[in-house]
């Protein structure tokens, strides 16, 4: 087994090693979070501007793909 010594100057705060596939799978999961947080982020706004159109009168709707025109 090889050992490896690494320098206290080197290690800022706690150092934690873990086996590259179990970091690359966090790695994978904070960007299907971060990719969640930014569809709900968007989700929020749609909502809010539907609220505000239809507090207002101003929300459009269509019976048929046809009338987007």
């Amino acid at each position: 087994m090889a050992t490896i010594t690494i320098p206290k100057k080197l290690i800022k705060e706690e150092l934690v090693l873990i086996p590259r596939k179990k970091y690359e799978e966090f790695l994978n999961l904070e960007k299907m979070i971060e990719k969640r947080l930014v569809e709900e982020a968007d989700t929020d706004l749609a909502i809010k501007i539907y609220k505000k159109e239809k507090k207002y009168g101003t929300l459009k709707t269509v019976k048929s793909l046809a009338d987007l025109d």
